[in-house]
């Protein structure tokens, strides 16, 4: 069997119905490739989040570290923590009037 079809109103219905179910399946590719998109976004998103939790942690642990490590100075010399703290304050309210 052909698929030639003398009758012209007869290749213009297969015309129409190929051109129809063409765009039937670009429309289901359109809406696969936004499904598929937006399941990317998702777990890009997923993987920024759990890598900006992950560096939050690390950032607030070493902050804690660096606060214990200075309370425990502090309470080891309280005179020259006072004396440090004194001077730190004078040259920042030095270059601060200027």
């Amino acid at each position: 069997m052909s698929d030639f079809e003398p009758d012209p109103s007869r290749q213009a219905k297969r015309i129409a119905d190929d051109i129809a179910a063409l765009k039937d399946d670009v429309a289901v590719l359109v809406r696969q490739m936004k499904d598929l998109a937006g399941r990317v976004g998702q777990d890009t998103a997923d993987s920024i989040s759990g890598q900006a939790a992950d560096l939050y942690e690390t950032v607030s642990e070493t902050g804690r570290r660096s606060a214990n490590k200075v309370t425990a100075h502090i309470e080891e010399k309280p005179i020259a923590s006072l004396l440090i703290a004194f001077a730190a304050g004078f040259v920042f309210s030095k270059i601060l009037t200027r």
